[in-house]
């Protein structure tokens, strides 16, 4: 089985949108340097995961500070949201170990899907909204992106 080193992280990353997002998450973690393919794609996701559960805390900041009470449910409903991608990609981590890739790639897809999208729009509405949880949607969806591009290829 071939394990990771920096050259296979380059060619598993290349196949995502944004190879530089793939590669700082895969960098990020101390396990990428003897992962094979399916531990690349899992360490993806636990970043991926570790990305909602940031969202989920700023979206339920932003819910406490909102003085406009429709906006406040409208960032509790994306808070929790991503509780929920949270769980979701959890699940896509069980099923990445388990050799389901098909069901992880699912679980990828709803994590951004029913949850993430939903979400930007909103943010996107907010005139006050933080840079940093701009920011950090962006790589939310960028990581969901690249997760599916490698679990694709498994």
């Amino acid at each position: 089985m071939l394990k990771a080193d920096d050259k296979l992280i380059q060619i598993e990353c290349h196949n995502a949108e944004v190879p530089s997002t793939c590669i700082q998450c895969l960098q990020s973690d101390q396990h990428s340097q003897n992962a094979d393919r399916v531990g690349i794609a899992t360490i993806i996701v636990s970043c991926l995961k570790n990305q909602a559960q940031s969202l989920a805390a700023n979206m339920s900041h932003l819910a406490s500070g909102a003085k406009d009470k429709e906006m406040k449910n409208r960032f509790e409903e994306c808070s929790q949201g991503f509780c929920s991608a949270m769980k979701e990609l959890s699940s896509a981590i069980i099923r990445l170990k388990k050799a389901k890739y098909d069901d992880a790639e699912r679980s990828v897809n709803k994590a951004l899907n029913c949850y993430g999208l939903n979400c930007q729009s909103i943010i996107q509405s907010y005139k006050h909204s933080p840079k940093h949880v701009v920011y950090s949607m962006r790589i939310y969806e960028e990581l969901s992106e690249a997760a599916n591009r490698v679990i694709e290829r498994l």
